[in-house]
């Protein structure tokens, strides 16, 4: 296989795969009642409470409106709260509530549920798939992707 070849394989290889993830994810935030960006902002707060807006936009990489009117629509469902931060008093963060932290681990479950085929792939196959997403990783990398 010629160079140009395989690169344009192996693209479109991850791109068939990303769009499957993609699929997924979308059905999955449609049978929760919940958009992707309202779902990928609830998994983010999740991992991360106490987030400010501005924070949370930056790792959305998103614009601040579009942030902060899903923000108000997941406040409005009561899965969000905003809270004055203690350590600086002009700035507001965001916790799930406890309605969003069921909603959320309801949110995992599922997922893991949908995506339960994966675990037919042999432990063998998995090492290997891992190790050459690990390889394919390094090869992309630009100077400076370090500190992402």
């Amino acid at each position: 296989m010629e160079r140009h070849e395989k690169v344009t394989e192996i693209l479109y290889s991850f791109r068939e795969v990303n769009k499957y993830f993609y699929r997924q994810m979308w059905h999955h935030a449609d049978e929760m009642g919940v958009t992707l960006v309202q779902l990928q902002i609830m998994k983010l707060i999740s991992e991360e409470p106490n987030m400010s807006l501005g924070e949370l936009t930056q790792k959305m990489n998103l614009g601040k409106s579009t942030v902060s009117s899903t923000v108000e629509r997941l406040v409005k469902a009561g899965y969000l709260k905003r809270e004055q931060s203690t350590e600086d008093r002009r700035v507001v963060i965001l916790n799930l509530t406890e309605v969003g932290r069921e909603k959320q681990k309801e949110g995992i479950e599922k997922y893991h549920i949908r995506l339960q085929k994966l675990g037919d792939i042999t432990d063998e196959d998995a090492k290997t798939l891992l190790r050459l997403h690990q390889m394919v990783q390094e090869k992309i990398k630009l100077n400076g992707d370090e500190e992402n």
